[in-house]
């Protein structure tokens, strides 16, 4: 038995009818329709809202293909880690690019410097690494020594505790 022969034989049990369950759920007659008739990929909103009029968890008689599945697993991977791999990424992608850039300038500065003039003054590329080696500083920290989301997750703790 597929999920809307489910659905209907639960919703005919309790004796109502497919727009009464539609008014009472807040969800449209139509998917109610379709849900019953297996077309397309229920929602988790539709499914918990109809499933509590029922007084049933519709979500545990979902049985998903294994493409719906897979888009199921992906949604609820741990997005605090999906933040940290994000931040980390760009990290590397910077140093990549300070890594190809500045030994550009010293050569640029090399060769179009004067060679009395050279020595005796700060040379200018000196100022963009520096600069940009602040900013990878902050990069670095923010992606491998910063608790990602730290504070935000103890405020929730404290919250939680409060209940």
């Amino acid at each position: 038995m597929n999920f809307g022969e489910q659905l209907k034989e639960i919703r005919t049990s309790k004796g109502l009818t497919q727009n009464e369950l539609s008014e009472k759920s807040g969800i449209a007659l139509r998917t109610v329709q379709r849900m019953e008739r297996n077309e397309g990929k229920p929602s988790l909103y539709s499914m918990n809202a109809i499933g509590e009029v029922l007084g049933v968890n519709l979500t545990l008689l979902y049985a998903p293909d294994d493409e719906t599945e897979k888009r199921n697993i992906m949604e609820s991977t741990d997005q605090q880690l999906w933040q940290i791999a994000k931040r980390r990424a760009k990290f590397k992608r910077s140093l990549g690019s300070y890594l190809l850039v500045i030994p550009f300038l010293w050569v640029i500065w090399y060769l179009t410097m004067p060679g009395e003039i050279k020595w005796n003054h700060i040379p200018w590329p000196i100022w963009p690494m520096l600069g940009w080696g602040l900013g990878l500083g902050i990069q670095y920290a923010n992606a491998y020594v910063i608790e990602a989301d730290s504070l935000e997750q103890r405020e929730y703790d404290k919250l939680k505790g409060q209940k």
